[in-house]
């Protein structure tokens, strides 16, 4: 003999197709049952992070800006990042500059 997994659904499920249960029991259980999703709703909507929080962890973007314009805005940001790493990279000096400094000894360059 096997157990169901929730005997408590089997049970609702065979209580619900007899037709000797009481109207106002099933009535009762319906309520209760509504009762249980509002208490769970309103529970979720008691805790749910704040704006801020959401901000914070890049969730939501900058509320200051229309929400139209801030794909357009994260894509310039990266763009102008992007362009700032790319004109640092070119200004790095090179191997043999390094070396003259002191910074790196002819073993340590990349071949």
């Amino acid at each position: 003999m096997t157990v169901p997994e929730n005997p408590s659904k089997v049970l609702e499920a065979q209580l619900a197709h007899r037709p000797d249960v009481a109207p106002a029991i099933q009535q009762h259980r319906d309520e209760l049952e509504k009762r249980k999703i509002e208490d769970s709703l309103r529970h979720k909507i008691d805790h749910r992070p704040t704006a801020e929080s959401l901000i914070e962890q890049n969730i939501l973007r900058d509320p200051k800006v229309a929400p139209s314009l801030q794909r357009q805005q994260h894509e310039l940001e990266r763009h102008l990042l992007q362009d700032a790493l790319e004109h640092k990279i070119q200004e790095r000096p090179d191997p043999s500059q390094l070396i003259e400094q002191g910074i790196l000894t002819e073993e340590e360059v990349p071949k």
